[in-house]
């Protein structure tokens, strides 16, 4: 099924985007926890507007986001799975106000990182994908956690999610091909090590997305982020998601989504989640080889992003550029 965007009402006055504006996007439902930090995050990166749809928020998100002068906000009360987890709201959106630009799509819990992003901003970034014709990064989902107990992961609103969480798993990984876009998929992280076994009767998730994109009309997300229908060119340059699913709200908000079974299949995965949660007291994804986040660098040195020699250029041109004009 298939959800109209006649679903969708403007919430605030929408601001016009300039023509080189880079738009983010996201569905939002009671993320006044984390919504903040990630907002701010991008600001920094240098994402000049969002575009949020809020499925029936009660915790404040609403109205957090209606009071933030680069935030176009629109509420759909409609079912969060019959609207494939809230990209049939989101694309209509996406096709009016990001066509021919670039367009980040993450979710409310997720921070983009690319190489060298503590220097070289999202706007010189896109230009170096524009001169080389490629049209959307893809990008490892790396979940972030701390070392306590997920139930004693204590965070507040506007702080920082890297201090809170600020370890990950540096492997295994499994690359695995299909031929869908793009034609593979990483699997793999602390979920996988943490809540499945080998008699899980389903796989566990997907850990990459293509959040990056130079958006044209008729593009489409499947699957959330994972896959997309899109003629777009991969770059050779790789992104992560650092995604802070882990904190104190965990328990809770998968209890919640069991019972909502808004998500994929029933919220099987929330299901799965839950049991072990309630059967785990003290629960926490640190262990032996988790690793501390340092910087993007560390990233690539550990292979869960890729730079090349192209880029390695243009960043250190970037610096220069940087130093000569202070």
């Amino acid at each position: 099924m298939i959800v109209a965007p006649t679903l969708l009402r403007q919430a605030t006055r929408p601001s016009p985007a300039s023509v080189g504006a880079i738009l983010g996007f996201l569905t939002v439902r009671d993320e006044l926890l984390r919504l903040p930090a990630v907002l701010e995050h991008h600001r920094q990166l240098g994402v000049d507007q969002f575009v949020i749809v809020d499925n029936g928020s009660s915790d404040g998100t609403r109205e957090f986001a209606a009071e933030q002068s680069d935030v176009n906000l629109y509420s759909a009360d409609g079912s969060f799975a019959e609207s494939y987890a809230g990209f049939e709201w989101l694309r209509p959106l996406q096709d009016e106000f990001a066509s021919g630009k670039w367009a980040l799509t993450i979710d409310a819990d997720e921070l983009f990182i690319y190489p060298h992003c503590e220097q070289v901003g999202l706007r010189d970034f896109c230009s170096y994908l524009d001169g080389k014709g490629v049209g959307a990064v893809f990008s490892i989902l790396l979940d972030m956690y701390s070392d306590r107990m997920v139930q004693d992961t204590l965070y507040s609103v506007g702080g920082s999610l890297l201090d809170a969480c600020p370890y990950f798993d540096p492997g295994p990984y499994r690359i695995i091909r299909g031929a869908a876009f793009p034609p593979f998929e990483i699997r793999g992280g602390p979920r996988a090590r943490v809540f499945w076994n080998p008699d899980t009767k389903f796989a566990s998730p997907s850990m990459s997305k293509v959040p990056l994109v130079r958006w044209r009309p008729g593009y489409r997300y499947v699957c959330a982020q994972h896959f997309m229908h899109a003629d777009a060119v991969l770059s050779e340059i790789t992104g992560a998601l650092l995604h802070f699913k882990f904190l104190y709200d965990f328990h809770e908000r998968a209890r919640r989504e069991v019972l909502r079974g808004e998500h994929f299949d029933g919220a099987r995965e929330y299901k799965l989640y839950l049991q072990k949660l309630d059967q785990c007291d003290g629960l926490t994804l640190h262990y032996d080889s988790s690793m501390r986040y340092e910087n993007s660098d560390q990233l690539v040195n550990c292979k869960l992003m890729q730079s090349s020699s192209d880029y390695e250029t243009f960043r250190r041109e970037t610096l220069e550029k940087s130093r000569g004009s202070n």
